[in-house]
């Protein structure tokens, strides 16, 4: 039987994912807990206390492998985008390794790139740091907009706008302004395939939906689904505008997510060659 741990386990994405792999009998999973319970009840599930800002210690139980979710995706002080997902990541994989543990999974984004703000980077060097290790196998899993868990930032924010308000933004004017969403079911589903494959060596997967869509087609899109009103914003003016609101303190998005939104991927739905890639969007 193998012994898995998963961390961020709180997390809508680490839920899905393990709820998948519930069904194989073959697993045992442990939930790495921080701050948060694990809002899923199952007697197989076994919890062990982690911190990623502190010291790291996998002394209960050994591990066969580790999935990793745990991070900061959205921060006022840019500092801790490095504190937890570049300096935990380190600790977790010196305490993995020290657990006699060989394989690493890694749930990054595939905004992980250069000059893609502080939690792409953050990601990024992560990453990096995790090949420098030698592991007997590592994956590196890098989802795009994933929606659909009720969340309060991102496509899910627009989703939520729409059906309350009946408007969506429909942004344009930036080259880089494009998403390939991903359902959370289909992300959580491929996710849990990939961890189950266990290939040795190193494997990067992005995770996209099955389109590319522009800012203006995502509106469209949102409008249809909740006879929503689609309001044109022109994307140099929305970053001057938002920016000079954070001045005065008015912070509507976190200071990198306007880089984040405009910044280069490492994957698009086109470059994509699984066959089965999820459903289309919206799928609500």
């Amino acid at each position: 039987m193998m012994r898995i741990l998963v961390t961020g386990a709180s997390s809508p994405l680490a839920v899905g994912v393990l709820r998948h792999l519930l069904l194989n009998d073959d697993l045992e999973l442990w939930c790495g807990r921080h701050r948060k319970d694990i809002p899923l009840a199952d007697p197989r599930l076994r919890v062990i206390d982690l911190d990623l800002e502190s010291e790291v210690t996998l002394s209960r139980a050994h591990f066969d492998m580790v999935v990793h979710f745990a991070g900061v995706t959205h921060a006022s002080d840019e500092q801790q985008y490095w504190k937890v997902n570049l300096e935990g990541t380190k600790r977790l994989a010196e305490a993995t390794r020290a657990n006699g543990c060989r394989r690493f999974v890694y749930i990054s984004t595939r905004c992980a790139t250069p000059g893609s703000g502080a939690y792409g980077e953050s990601k990024l060097a992560a990453e990096h740091e995790l090949q420098k290790l030698d592991w007997k196998s590592l994956l590196i899993i890098r989802p795009a907009e994933i929606y659909g868990g009720g969340g309060s930032e991102g496509i899910d924010r627009m989703l939520a706008l729409a059906r309350r308000c009946r408007i969506t933004p429909a942004l344009f004017g930036h080259a880089n302004l494009q998403f390939a969403p991903v359902h959370i079911d289909d992300f959580s589903r491929l996710a849990a395939e990939l961890i189950q494959q266990h290939h040795d060596g190193l494997r990067i997967e992005n995770v996209c939906g099955p389109e590319d869509l522009s800012g203006l087609v995502l509106a469209s899109r949102i409008s249809k689904r909740y006879r929503a009103i689609p309001l044109p914003l022109w994307w140099p003016a929305v970053a001057v505008a938002l920016k000079a609101l954070h001045k005065i303190g008015f912070a509507i998005v976190k200071p990198d997510q306007l880089t984040r939104l405009t910044s280069k991927k490492t994957g698009t739905a086109a470059s994509i060659t699984t066959p089965e890639r999820g459903r289309h969007f919206p799928a609500c």
